[in-house]
């Protein structure tokens, strides 16, 4: 009997021994990637809290540390994921801090709505994390700003296109005066055309009268001429054909 309860007492104090041993080289080595990161060298504290992750895979500060440096480090896509593995930690007692970066990276990529969010699940899981109140308000505000802005810009937009529309008909108009006042000006160059073609027709037939008229007073003064002569020779002819008469007063 005494061999078993000191073979229990040893069984317990070999699993505390143990979990002390762990802990510690946790803690070590957490230690080591906090130094490292305050100094600047984030290969050093990324490398770190990459082991303990490992090794504590159900640690929500190992992740959330890693998912720190992984954020100072420019990988947010990695950072993102640590900081959602930490909130699987029940036990994990900054989870505020977790969705707050979680907040930082979404309004980094511009994904303004999941911003907003993860702050105000930060807000929630602690109501006095200052900075979390503040970038939840700040992120609120600068999504009423860029809607009122896509909202000016849609109106600007649908103006330009009823002012584009009214230009438009404006120069349909404008192109039916012009079409119209061409129309009118081909009609009234057709008119003076055709009437300029009428006066010369007029003129030429005017000077066809005129020159019959010449030409027949010259047929009709050949003809007078030659009938005046032909009359002259039968006069002449009848006196050398007629006897002379003699008598008392011949």
């Amino acid at each position: 009997m005494r061999k078993i309860v000191l073979a229990c007492v040893l069984l317990a104090a070999s699993m505390m021994l143990s979990a002390e041993i762990l802990t510690y080289d946790k803690v070590m080595t957490n230690l080591k990637g906090v130094n490292a990161y305050k100094d600047g060298n984030l290969e050093e504290a990324q490398a770190r809290f990459e082991e303990n992750a490992i090794d504590n895979p159900h640690d929500g500060a190992m992740h959330y540390n890693l998912g720190n440096a992984y954020f100072k480090n420019g990988d947010v896509e990695q950072a993102e994921q640590e900081y959602m593995m930490s909130l699987r930690d029940p036990k994990f007692d900054d989870s505020s801090r977790s969705y707050q970066n979680l907040g930082n990276i979404y309004f980094q990529k511009q994904e303004y709505d999941k911003a907003l969010q993860n702050y105000w699940q930060s807000v929630v899981e602690n109501p006095q994390n200052a900075d979390a109140r503040y970038n939840y308000e700040l992120t609120r505000r600068y999504m009423q700003q860029q809607q009122q802005q896509q909202q000016q810009q849609q109106q600007n937009s649908d103006q330009n296109k009823d002012q584009d529309k009214e230009n438009q008909q404006q120069q349909q108009q404008g192109d039916k005066q012009d079409e119209k006042k061409d129309q009118q000006q081909q009609q009234q160059q057709q008119n003076q055309d055709q009437k300029k073609e009428e006066q010369q027709e007029q003129q030429q037939m005017q000077k066809s009268k005129e020159e019959m008229k010449k030409e027949d007073a010259e047929k009709l003064l050949k003809a007078l001429l030659e009938k005046e002569k032909e009359e002259q020779q039968k006069q002449k002819q009848k006196e050398q054909g007629e006897p002379r008469k003699k008598g008392k007063y011949w």
